[in-house]
């Protein structure tokens, strides 16, 4: 009897496999056809091969998708049927079924269809999470929550249904509902703080969800537990609430014992805002309240900086910052000296440290950019430099050093600044690059123009802003076969005098070259340098004449857009004449549609336009 066994399993087995062999080569040509699009052939292939293997999943699966794709719903419904006759645990089957019957249009079938599997008492949760996929697939989002909100009644793993929850929501818009899910995840397990606030802060910016959420936030929070603070505080820095995010943040920092540490947290953030009357405060309560803190130093630092950034804001005020170039004047202010005995207090206390090196940095900026004091300035950044070489502030000190020489008409010393930086092992790599740039213009200024040249290549490609377009410019003046030496020395020693802020001397070498014919590509540029030397001095009229030249050339002057800006910047801001301002910004958004003045006539536009009386 084994024997007779053994014989024909032998015999069979061989047409066994070669069938399975057949039949994978043809389903998996079936599925070539379908990823390529051509769902005729697919479901020829599909349905073959389910009439051999009805009860196959993984076929059933496969032609549910062509049929769809091919929208046959119909026999999508017939197949899922078949399958749930023969096998009614199939759950999946229920949620292509209900899928197919959806895209029909038949809703009330496919509703049917999704709830069948719930119909009997014991039911795996999880099932409801699955049925809700095809649903959410479908777009039919209020049947999805429906059947979330169910699993979640029936399920040990609630959170896991809220956060489904949150989602649907939030894309429904019902943010009330989602904040509410919030609520539920934090009091259950306070630790899921970062995930909820993730989730929040996805949808935050929509219309109505920042205003909807924050009020039930505040309605459900439980002051015995901390997340719920941190995301009031959150919300409130959200929606610019920032009394109300500090008052949160003194009750956090009191409870956890942090000694100022979250308060520093916030006092950063709000310094980042630049709100820097509210930074200075919190600064200010860390070290009134927590003076063993150990973040006491940079308390200290913060608070100074606060004031300082507000004493900027200041003088920037001050500033003809339209103009290309102006002259640097002392500022007056009853802040500054305030501003100064903060970072005295870092410097005296912190003696050595990195937060006194760099009060020290910024109190010589102060007296070198606001007060004009270079004798002291320099003699600040002399003892970072001699005291802590190794510092991070080290070579931004060098930096100063090298400016301050070059306003003085120093050259040699300046040059040996500015080198010094490229020694610093702590110096960053826009330090360093700052740095060669400076140098490359300090040999243009000592006539030595092949090294002038070597330097302006090595950073053509790292600076950034202003600096790329000042380098590209240098180093097209460089070129030896569009400038001549003599020329260039003339040119130099103008640029030279620009950098001491003597403008009016300046202007004398520029006009030579502007009236010099062969100077070619240096008449040009000397030209629209010479406007801005007549900007500079408020010689209106005069910058006017010159610009309007230039800018009458079209394309064949390089700088006539910059000209059609510059006149608009003269008419907006010297002269007050807003509506030839606008002419101007027009005109150079219409000539000159690539230029990279653009961005900030668009801008000046925009405000001249809503200027009263304009």
């Amino acid at each position: 009897m084994k024997k007779t066994i053994m014989i024909i399993i032998i015999t069979v087995l061989p047409f066994f496999v070669q069938a399975q062999v057949k039949n994978d080569h043809k389903f998996a040509l079936a599925q070539s056809y379908e990823q390529v699009g051509d769902y005729d052939s697919a479901t020829k292939l599909y349905e073959e091969l389910y009439l051999s293997d009805p009860s196959n999943t993984q076929l059933i699966s496969s032609l549910y998708r062509v049929y769809l794709q091919k929208k046959n719903y119909a026999a999508a419904v017939n197949v899922l049927e078949e399958r749930i006759k023969r096998e009614p645990d199939d759950i999946t089957a229920y949620g292509m079924l209900g899928s197919a019957y959806y895209l029909m249009g038949n809703e009330e079938k496919a509703f049917e269809s999704w709830d069948k599997p719930f119909y009997s008492g014991k039911v795996n949760p999880l099932f409801y999470r699955i049925i809700g996929e095809y649903a959410i697939e479908r777009r039919a989002f209020e049947k999805a929550i429906e059947l979330y909100e169910k699993g979640k009644e029936v399920s040990n793993d609630k959170i896991l249904y809220a956060y489904d929850l949150i989602q649907l929501y939030s894309i429904t818009m019902q943010f009330e509902k989602a904040a509410q899910e919030c609520c539920f995840i934090l009091s259950t397990d306070p630790s899921q703080l970062q995930t909820v606030q993730l989730r929040i802060l996805e949808n935050i910016n929509r219309p109505g969800a920042l205003d909807a959420t924050l009020k039930v936030i505040e309605d459900c929070a439980d002051k015995n537990i901390i997340s719920f603070s941190y995301l009031l505080a959150r919300l409130y820095t959200e929606k610019k609430s920032f009394d109300k995010a500090y008052e949160t943040h003194l009750y956090i920092d009191e409870r956890q014992l942090s000694k100022g540490r979250d308060l520093y947290q916030f006092a950063q953030q709000m310094f980042a805002e630049k709100e820097y009357k509210l930074s200075s405060e919190v600064f200010k309560k860390i070290t009134d309240r927590y003076p063993d803190s150990p973040i006491i130093s940079q308390a200290e630092l913060g608070y100074a900086r606060s004031l300082e950034a507000s004493l900027l804001g200041e003088y920037e005020k001050t500033l003809p910052l339209w103009k290309p170039y102006f002259p640097l004047k002392k500022f007056q202010s009853e802040e500054t000296e305030k501003v100064l005995n903060a970072f005295s207090v870092v410097t005296n206390l912190y003696k050595h440290s990195e937060p006194a090196y760099e009060s020290i940095l910024r109190t010589a900026n102060i007296k070198f950019y606001l007060l004009n004091d270079y004798e002291d300035a320099r003699r600040l950044l002399n003892i970072i430099i001699n005291e802590a070489p190794l510092s991070k502030n080290s070579g931004e000190a060098y930096l100063e050093l090298g400016n301050i020489a070059l306003i003085e008409g120093n050259l040699d010393e300046s040059e040996k600044d500015y080198s010094a930086v490229l020694d610093l092992k702590n110096a960053s790599t826009d330090e360093k690059n700052e740095a060669v740039y400076q140098l490359a213009k300090v040999n243009l200024y000592q006539v030595k123009f092949d090294e002038a040249r070597k330097m302006i290549s090595k950073v053509l490609t790292d600076l950034k802003d202003n600096s790329a377009n000042d380098a590209l410019e240098l180093s097209l003046l460089l070129n030896p076969d569009m400038s001549d030496s003599s020329n260039l020395m003339i040119f130099a020693q103008a640029e030279f005098l620009v950098e001491q802020r003597r403008f009016d001397e300046a202007a004398i070498d520029y006009k030579k070259l502007v009236e010099n014919q062969q100077a070619f590509i240096l008449q040009a540029i000397s030209e629209i340098r010479y406007s801005e030397m007549m900007i500079a001095v408020d010689n209106y009229p005069e910058a006017i004449s010159v610009l309007e030249g230039i800018s009458s050339e079209g394309g064949k002057n390089i700088y006539a857009d910059k000209a059609v800006y510059l006149l608009g910047k003269i008419h907006q801001f010297g002269l007050k004449n807003y509506g030839k301002a606008q002419e101007f910004y027009q005109k150079l958004l219409a000539d000159y549609p690539k230029s990279i003045y653009n961005d900030d006539a668009r801008e000046q536009l925009l405000l001249l336009q809503n200027k009263p009386g304009t």
